[in-house]
């Protein structure tokens, strides 16, 4: 915030924000396992409860864009949060920053599930305009990036469809 104060470059501040963002994300898994007595796994309905409303509320978007969450009571070993934590971050940040231009209304999608025994599914989507197909602009752009190496951090499963608006799916294995 601080350094933001000195910057006149539209793309310096919205580094400067992104980061923000990042940071934020990691600090919520912080706090939560400071507030806990468990400091092994953190409650994973719970973080992304507060994830979703601190981008909600760093982005204003009032009414405008709708959030449904569904998150199964699942506790996730914090090696495994933080880097959740992060793409969620980045693919909601992209949703409300690029798929409903002109202040169009839309609704962004998360759900965490557990699809087999050994399998997790995360599921982040928007009734957006969708990622261009002629352009590798976004697609290759940092947040994506960051996106697909988290997801190999995570040995997961990393798809992206742009069918009425744009679904990523990183399905891993969870850590014993």
């Amino acid at each position: 915030s601080s350094q933001s104060a000195y910057l006149n470059n539209d793309m310096a501040l919205s580094a400067i924000k992104n980061s923000q963002h990042r940071i934020h994300s990691m600090s919520l898994i912080h706090q939560r396992l400071y507030n806990s007595d468990n400091l092994a796994t953190i409650n994973m309905p719970n973080y992304i409860k507060d994830l979703v409303e601190y981008l909600k509320d760093s982005f204003s978007i009032g009414q405008r864009i709708r959030f449904e969450v569904d998150i199964e009571p699942l506790e996730l070993d914090v090696a495994q949060a933080i880097p959740l934590g992060l793409i969620m971050n980045e693919a909601i940040t992209n949703a409300i920053k690029y798929a409903f231009p002109d202040n169009r209304s839309g609704v962004i999608s998360i759900k965490l599930e557990k699809v087999s025994a050994e399998r997790y599914l995360l599921n982040i989507s928007d009734n957006g305009i969708g990622i261009e197909n002629d352009s590798n602009k976004k697609t290759n752009s940092f947040g994506m990036s960051l996106i697909k190496g988290l997801s190999d951090d995570l040995e997961a499963n990393f798809l992206m469809e742009n069918k009425e608006g744009t679904t990523l799916k990183i399905e891993f294995k969870p850590e014993e």
